[in-house]
């Protein structure tokens, strides 16, 4: 069994509790964030090339996964159908991982298609900084950098009713007031 260090064992606690404590729900919509303003400062994200990266500026459609979060890798299929329905959408579309070594996530994507550009949270300082309650988790921001709104758990990205509040959204985030 893979062992991880102390302090990520550590980062990784509330989530697992949170998982543990609510069992995985089928998300059901976007909610809207008022405890974090903007999105917290990237310390740290890396690429899969193992090189430091920010997110992208504009507005952003982040997916938090694990690779050991099932949940998660059931739902990563979906995002590159749900991204190729909005082509020309005006939003960045991130796959941000969380607390995976790069190693695992290399071996990972050799058998899993992510067409979502990938990043890791190796230390989770990221992903510490937002409401995170479990995972997966979904986060929409701005083009201002303020988070607006986040969805909890297993989203059904098939889903008419999920996909028509998703399109209801972009305007606001791509136009924010």
């Amino acid at each position: 069994m893979h062992k991880r260090p102390l302090s990520a064992r550590r980062s990784i606690t509330p989530v697992l509790a949170c998982l543990v404590i609510a069992p995985v729900t089928l998300a059901e919509s976007f909610k809207p964030v008022t405890e974090v303003n903007n999105l917290p400062e990237a310390p740290a994200l890396l690429t899969l090339n193992n090189r430091v990266s920010a997110l992208p500026d504009g507005p952003l459609f982040i997916n938090i996964w694990a690779s050991w979060c099932k949940p998660c890798v059931d739902e990563l299929p979906a995002l590159n159908a749900l991204k190729a329905r909005y082509p020309h959408a005006d939003i960045h579309w991130v796959a941000l991982n969380y607390g995976d070594s790069l190693a695992t996530v290399r071996e990972f994507m050799t058998g899993t298609e992510i067409e979502l550009p990938v990043l890791l949270d190796l230390t989770t300082q990221f992903t510490a900084q937002l409401p995170l309650t479990g995972l997966p988790a979904t986060f929409l921001a701005d083009a201002h950098g303020q988070i607006r709104y986040q969805l909890d758990g297993y989203a059904d990205w098939t889903d008419p009713t999920l996909t028509r509040q998703l399109e209801s959204l972009l305007p606001e985030l791509t136009n924010p007031q």
